[in-house]
């Protein structure tokens, strides 16, 4: 009997070690799975905060340019030979420096013109980056401008960042780059731009009419890339203009017969009718105008903007003489 007693009381204590030790080992591996869940609870939160702050970051990169829309008041000369031009707008209006490398575009001709085609009472819109200085006149005083768009009220202009799809993302506007739309950069390049150029680039875009879908497509008419020149070359140019104070003498532009002109410089002229370039080719090299335009193309793929169009009197073609001075 004393025996049984005591088996008895044997078991019952091993039966108690085994359930303190499985209790002991349900609630460690418990606490396990809490540190655990709160380990990956920190982690989702710390990449959700990274990733929060890098979409801030790239938001923030991606407005670097905005626009002030108004009409012009007054275009004033400046000592300096820029042009100080005064809009106004429901938001108090806007003065802002014009130079001679400011690029001025025209909605509806959709080519560059020059400052004194910013006429009184015309609209504009004024694009400049986010981070210039204003000074805090009234109306408030901007330094520089990255472009200006003349006759603004004439078609739809919108500005913003485009990805590789050729998307706006801030305002769901997608791209349909077709050949004839025309591409232009505020840096001046000579090169023929097209799809590709835009891509990652803050632009102006020029349109008409968007599909209704979602991103609203458009086949622009022009865009105008808003380029930053090198900080190291406006530091020569800089430079040089404070080594050169006299300003230099302006050639004055007249117009010439091409033809003439051209043979005169050993180039052939094939002339395709009034609705194609007129083609001029020389050691190899292709350089075509257009009747009624001001851009040309030089040396296959150079295109620059003349001070007048081509155009035709008595069965001549006449062009401006700095097209001549280009082809060599």
């Amino acid at each position: 009997m004393k025996k049984n007693l005591n088996k008895t009381m044997a078991m019952a204590m091993a039966l108690t070690i085994v359930g303190s030790t499985a209790a002991y080992a349900a609630t460690t591996t418990k606490a396990e799975k809490l540190e655990k869940a709160q380990e990956v609870t920190e982690e989702k939160q710390e990449e959700k905060t990274t990733e929060t702050a890098e979409k801030e970051t790239e938001a923030t990169m991606a407005v670097s340019y905005i626009t002030e829309v108004g009409k012009v008041v007054e275009v004033e000369d400046t000592e300096d030979g820029n042009k100080v031009v005064t809009i106004e707008n429901k938001d108090g209006g806007l003065r802002f420096v014009v130079a001679p490398t400011t690029v001025i575009v025209d909605r509806v001709s959709k080519g560059v013109i020059t400052v004194d085609k910013l006429t009184k009472d015309m609209q504009v819109s004024v694009v400049y980056d986010a981070s210039s200085p204003v000074g805090m006149s009234m109306p408030p005083y901007l330094g520089n401008v990255g472009a200006v768009i003349a006759n603004a009220d004439k078609g739809n202009v919108s500005v913003g960042t485009f990805n590789d799809e050729l998307v706006n993302e801030k305002e769901k506007l997608q791209l349909n780059v077709a050949k004839e739309t025309k591409v232009l950069t505020t840096l001046g390049t000579k090169s023929i731009l097209g799809a590709e150029d835009i891509k990652g680039k803050n632009a102006v875009v020029f349109y008409d009419a968007t599909t209704k879908s979602i991103p609203a497509q458009t086949t622009p008419d022009l865009v105008l890339l808003l380029e930053q020149q090198d900080v190291q070359q406006m530091e020569m140019e800089d430079v040089n203009v404070a080594e050169e104070p006299q300003a230099k003498e302006v050639k004055e532009v007249k117009s010439v017969a091409l033809r003439e002109s051209a043979v005169a410089k050993g180039y052939t002229v094939t002339w395709k009718g009034k609705t194609e370039p007129v083609v001029l080719e020389k050691d190899g090299k292709v350089s075509k105008i257009t009747l009624g335009s001001k851009d040309y193309v030089i040396e296959d793929d150079m295109v620059l903007t003349a001070s007048m169009a081509a155009e035709l009197k008595d069965g001549v073609l006449y062009v401006s003489s700095e097209v001549m001075d280009n082809l060599k």
